[in-house]
């Protein structure tokens, strides 16, 4: 859920804050960047929204949970085009890309929901690339 369409409006940010730890609290969508608090991100909202409306759908109240978080090592590297590992065809500035250079992010994320009887973890890994232009438009 954390990496889909979602994420696409927070890119910004996360290229901003670059590489580091994301925690994200998805009981108050409170978010915090190598231990310092920041303004919550669009994804965050969409996380805490989710858990909201999954725990109505299953009648679970909010109040069983004593913690429910989201730990993501976020990882961005700017690269040369021949060294990117995605092959798709990819468009900047509506043209097709060829050698432009490249946004690599990587993350590896640690979910945890616990109650006072059960906890259950979760991991989830992710990589994208995708073209420098396409954040400057």
């Amino acid at each position: 859920m954390f990496f889909n369409w979602r994420q696409t409006l927070s890119t910004p940010r996360l290229v901003d804050l670059g590489t580091g730890i994301l925690e994200v609290d998805a009981l108050t969508g409170e978010s915090r960047f190598n231990g310092a608090p920041i303004e919550p991100l669009s994804m965050a909202t969409e996380l805490r929204a989710w858990l909201e409306r999954d725990l109505a759908e299953h009648d679970i109240p909010k109040a069983t949970l004593r913690e429910a978080t989201v730990r993501i090592d976020l990882s961005f590297d700017l690269i040369p085009w021949d060294q990117r590992n995605t092959s798709s065809q990819l468009v900047a500035r509506g043209g097709r890309a060829e050698s432009v250079p490249m946004h690599r992010f990587a993350a590896k994320c640690a979910s945890l929901l616990r109650t006072e009887e059960v906890e259950y973890r979760g991991k989830y890994q992710y990589a994208e690339e995708w073209p420098v232009e396409w954040l400057a438009v």
